[in-house]
Parts: structure tokens; sequence; C-alpha cells
């Protein structure tokens, strides 16, 4: 089908960007420091065309109820946020986190089947991309924040030993990454906020409930709890460094960690196995 051709495109392009982020990395070729987000911007534009084929083909909604859906749109709305980044502050160094892991998620996607499935009556509303753009747009600057926060107790773990990688000399510095991490809670926490909120009031109209129990509910829970923990330690409490990396990284664990198994493992309304 076509939007699994789109798909495998975006995926090579992914693939070849990782690739000249990595080379540009090591050898500082300034060409590749140009040619790399732009074989990321060009994923980006296919992988856009393979969702609009997908996701407006059976009701006209972005459905994401289903892993391979859900995966898709996940991974073209973290790139999405990285060129956006990238504009700003040239993060080559992110760039070479962000392109694997969008190439990893993207060949999962396009692997784990074609067909389109059908959406569930109870989400059929113009509710539902508005609460699945925002949840996805908190999840996705939550993962830049979880690979500044990696860069920085790699930074850290290096400089505390005296050793230094060819990579590691790439890193901007501690207090650099540390900002950064700062800069993308700042801005996924309210993202997030906006999601909850909205993906409860599309319970609320559809099932006349606006808190449930569900899975999903539950664990959007936690994880707002200790985002909003971190971020109020930070403001108020000066958490930094160390600290504040090892907890954005846990509270990007429990996101990672259900969208991987959570929807396998417990019956959930945003998979549709039950309504």
């Amino acid at each position: 089908m076509m939007d699994v051709t789109l798909l495998q495109i975006a995926a090579l392009f992914y693939l070849l960007s990782a690739g000249a982020f990595v080379v540009y990395l090591v050898l500082l070729r300034p060409f590749l420091s140009r040619l790399a987000p732009l074989l990321l911007l060009g994923g980006f534009i296919a992988h856009a065309a393979a969702l609009g084929f997908h996701f407006l083909q059976p009701a006209g909604y972005p459905a994401a109820t289903h892993f391979r859906e859900a995966l898709a749109l996940y991974s073209w709305v973290m790139v999405a946020v990285y060129l956006l980044v990238q504009l700003k502050y040239r993060l080559n160094i992110l760039g070479s986190f962000i392109a694997p892991l969008a190439f990893l998620m993207s060949l999962g996607a396009f692997a784990s089947g074609a067909g389109i499935a059908e959406l569930p009556r109870a989400l059929k509303t113009y509710w539902l991309p508005v609460h699945v753009t925002l949840a996805f747009l908190g999840n996705s600057v939550f993962a830049l924040a979880f690979a500044v926060s990696l860069m920085y107790l790699l930074q850290e773990y290096q400089l505390k030993h005296k050793k230094m990688s060819v990579l590691q000399k790439r890193f901007p510095s501690l207090e650099a990454l540390d900002r950064f991490n700062y800069v993308f809670l700042v801005w996924g926490f309210p993202f997030m906020t906006l999601g909850i909120i909205t993906g409860s009031v599309l319970a609320g109209v559809q099932w006349g409930d606006y808190w449930s129990w569900d899975p999903r509910q539950i664990t959007s829970a936690i994880t707002w709890l200790l985002y909003g923990a971190l971020l109020q330690g930070r403001i108020t409490a000066g958490w930094r460094g160390r600290k504040a990396a090892l907890l954005t990284i846990v509270g990007f664990a429990v996101v990672l960690g259900y969208f991987l198994l959570g929807a396998a493992v417990f019956p959930s309304r945003h998979t549709g196995r039950f309504e």
C-alpha cells in the first residue's frame, strides 16, 4: 500500500540522516552538518505523506488507537519537534540521537502490518485529533529532554573519570545540557497537561465519565506528577544537574514503557478493546 511504501522511504531517509549525523560528529565535515538535517527533513516529508494516506482514508480522523498508527505518528511528531529545535539551536549532537530513534520507530511501524484499522465508534469525534496532537507533542518534547539527560550523564561520567572519547568531545557543556533539559521540560509539561485535560474531556463526552482509571489515564497521571515535581523542584528548590537528568529519564521511561508494552497488557479505551 502507498502509506507503507512512503513510510519505508521515510525510514531510509532517517537511516541516511543518522549516518550523516554520526559521521559529522566523528569527522566534523561542515557539509554533513547541513546534509544530515536535510535528509531528516526529506524523511519527515515522506513520513507526513504516509500519515496522510493512512489516517485520512478510514474516517477522516488520525486514529492512533493501534500500535502501528501510534508509533508512526509519535516518531513523525518527534522529528518535527527536533527540526524546530534545530532551526533555533543547531543541535547536531541531538540529531544523532533522534534520527536513529526515528528510523527504528518508523521501521517498527511499517513492520507491524499494512492494514487500515477501523476507528472505534466512540472515538469518531474531533476531540480525538486535538487530544492526540497535544499528547504527542508533550511526549516528543520529553523525548528531547530524555536525550539531553542521557548526554548529561555520559558527559558527567567522562569528566569525573577523566575519560574523553571523540564523540563526548562534541557534546555541549554540562551547563548547556542542563539548560536544555529545563527548556524542554518547560515546553513539554504544558503540552502534556493539555493532552490530559482534552483526553478527560473526550472521555466525558463519549463515555460519560471524565476519569475511569483507564490504564493510560493512570500512567499519564503518574508521569504528569513526576514531571511536575521535577519542574517544581527546578524552579523552587534549585534541582539541577544529575538529579534533574535522572528524574527526566525516569519520567520518560514510564511514558515509553506504557507506550511499547502497556496496551498489550492492559485493556484500554485507547486501543478500542472495549467501549
